[in-house]
């Protein structure tokens, strides 16, 4: 799991977005969704984050829809989504095999 959490961390720090740190990380394959805790700078409480997602042919990952608890945090994540994309690419080789086998 700390390696889909890493991979996310590091699409929020080249979109610019490093100031926001995962805390914790959940998946459900059955539902193709993720729900996090993340940690933004100045802010007393952790953002709580789901997302829906899917992988593409492609191996990439797309999200699909993502709620936070806070509704500017929503509008700031689809605006950044708009900005940099909603997909990434999962890694080669063997580490991107095992995320796709979590996933």
């Amino acid at each position: 799991m700390s390696l889909i959490l890493n991979l996310i961390q590091s699409k929020l720090d080249s979109s610019g977005f490093d100031w926001a740190k995962l805390h914790s990380l959940h998946l459900s394959p059955s539902k193709k969704t993720l729900t996090a805790e993340v940690k933004l700078a100045g802010e007393a409480e952790n953002v709580r984050v789901e997302a829906i997602y899917r992988i593409t042919d492609d191996n990439q990952i797309v999200i699909e829809k993502i709620e936070t608890s806070r509704q500017w945090m929503t509008e700031v994540a689809e605006l950044a989504m708009a900005k940099t994309g909603a997909s990434f690419p999962l890694p080669g080789g063997i580490k991107g095999k095992m995320i796709k086998l979590l996933l």
